[in-house]
């Protein structure tokens, strides 16, 4: 919450994009479906397909946007996860990757960014990647579109990963939401 008010205090009256990590940037639901540890499926994990270039066509988009990096992975994983950033071409700025104990703890990250300027969520939102279909956290979701002036979520992050030409049309949707 503190780097959320900071943020806030520092970047008044900008868009803000706030990504997660786990299924929405990053492939380890995947690796956890096969019994692999979390521990090593934030290192071993793939990108998302698409989804990079989903996260360069949306900085494109929003080019005057901050963009924050919000997850509940744990903050022993911090440095596993600033190596994956950066060997994946999203090396974060200082200060932009958080950490919360658990998904609902985000949303009172969302209200506060919310609070300082059109804000884009950017979560798949899902629990149980063990399992053969991943459950979704239904409260969250709603909280994140009531929350954000934007928010894409495993539908859209499934229609990205299964087809790169979905990419400008979510993007240009995003865009003419925050322009609103």
């Amino acid at each position: 919450m503190r780097n959320a008010r900071r943020l806030r205090r520092a970047r008044p009256r900008v868009v803000l994009v706030c990504w997660d990590l786990d299924n929405t940037l990053v492939d380890s639901g995947s690796l956890l479906r096969l019994g692999q540890r979390l521990e090593d499926a934030i290192v071993d994990g793939k990108p998302v397909p698409n989804m990079l270039a989903f996260y360069a066509a949306l900085g494109d988009g929003l080019p005057d946007a901050a963009h924050v990096i919000l997850s509940a992975r744990t903050p022993a994983m911090r440095t596993d996860t600033l190596t994956w950033l950066s060997n994946n071409g999203l090396a974060p700025a200082d200060g932009v990757l958080w950490f919360v104990p658990n998904a609902a703890a985000k949303t009172r990250v969302w209200q506060t960014l919310a609070k300082a300027a059109p804000l884009v969520i950017v979560d798949d939102l899902t629990y149980d990647h063990e399992a053969e279909t991943p459950r979704v956290y239904q409260d969250l979701v709603e909280t994140a579109r009531r929350t954000a002036a934007v928010y894409i979520g495993a539908d859209e992050i499934a229609r990205i990963a299964g087809d790169p030409e979905a990419i400008s049309g979510i993007v240009a949707e995003a865009v003419a939401a925050v322009r609103r």
